[in-house]
This record gives C-alpha cells, structure tokens and sequence, in this order.
C-alpha cells in the first residue's frame, strides 16, 4: 500500500470519527511531499467532501446529531469558509504553514491537559 493511500486511510477514519483527519493530509502533504500548504488545504477539502457527507449520514442514522445545535454552525461556517478560503489564497505560504502547526500545536495541548469528560447523547436522542 502507497504512503498516499495510508494516509488518506488514516485521514478518512479519523474525519468519520470527527478528529480532524484533515490534519492528517496537511501534515502528510507538509511532510513527504513538496505540495505547498495552500494546496494541500485545497487537496484536503476535496477529500473531505465525501467523508462528511457520509459521516453525516450516518451519525443522523445512529441519532447523534442535535440538529438544532449544528444547524447554525453548519450556516454560518460555510458563510465564514468563504473569507477563510480567500485569506488562505492571500496568505504567504510559510506563515500559513506556521499558523497551521501553532494551532495544531494549541489544540494537542489543550487535548493532553483537559481532564472534562463530554457526555455523549442517548441513542435516539435528538
């Protein structure tokens, strides 16, 4: 099996379970290959189209989904991803590689350090 092929078996089952298997990619692209961030960003939307379509699918299937919750966020991040995929298009490729590592960073250590258990909703719950 290919390096691409594992990562983007590594990406996908992280995306379906909700754990940012794009980050997967964009490190993948930042670290094996010469794709440029932005387009390893582009690389990662294409691929996660599918997975998020099918993931949605299926968490709605099983109930996990609060509808009235992920409604608006669903609206006013696709609005917002407009100006997000336009600043990435005028940002200068290296700081746009920092910024993505900082964050990842941020995130890793915010995650290690947060000892608050989520509750997880009830089968069937809506």
């Amino acid at each position: 099996m290919s390096a691409e092929a594992v990562a983007a078996l590594i990406a996908g089952i992280f995306s379906a379970m909700g754990m940012g298997g794009g980050g997967i990619m964009i490190i993948y692209f930042a670290l094996f290959t010469t794709t440029s961030q932005i387009l390893a960003q582009g690389i990662n939307v294409l691929i996660f189209i599918p997975i998020a379509l099918l993931s949605v699918i299926i968490y709605h299937i099983k109930g996990m989904i609060e509808w009235k919750t992920a409604l608006p966020f669903a609206l006013f991040g696709t609005v917002s991803s407009y100006f997000g995929a336009y600043l990435a298009t005028v940002t200068d490729d290296a700081l746009l590689s920092k910024g993505f590592g900082i964050l990842l960073l941020i995130m890793g250590v915010k995650q290690l350090f947060s000892s608050k258990e989520k509750k997880l909703p009830k089968k069937g719950s809506k």
